[in-house]
């Protein structure tokens, strides 16, 4: 990873108000089912395009708090999107909203 992604005020609350509504619901669902892997959900803000990964902060324990790192996406050229790792932004977890 190579730095932090920088976000708008805007961004930041939109995407925590996606987080809070829905994301994290369906996130908990499949986590039950799959406690070791991550959890993806893509969304759009204005003409920007994330991907939230939200994951346990203790694998080993389905009841940790979750973690939620956002990352920018663009279009690979084939029609669908590829994820920017190099920059990233703890929406949740990480001493970032806890």
């Amino acid at each position: 990873m190579d730095g932090e992604l920088i976000l708008t005020d805007y961004e930041k609350g939109y995407l925590l108000s996606v987080y809070d509504l829905q994301a994290v619901t369906e996130a908990k669902e499949y986590i039950q089912e799959y406690p070791t892997e991550n959890f993806w959900y893509m969304q759009v803000v204005g003409d920007r395009t994330f991907d939230m990964c939200i994951y346990l902060s203790d694998e080993d324990d389905i009841a940790s708090d979750k973690v939620c790192v956002v990352y920018e996406c663009y279009p690979d050229g084939t029609g669908c999107m590829t994820t920017d790792t190099s920059f990233q932004y703890y929406l949740k977890g990480k001493n970032n909203y806890e």
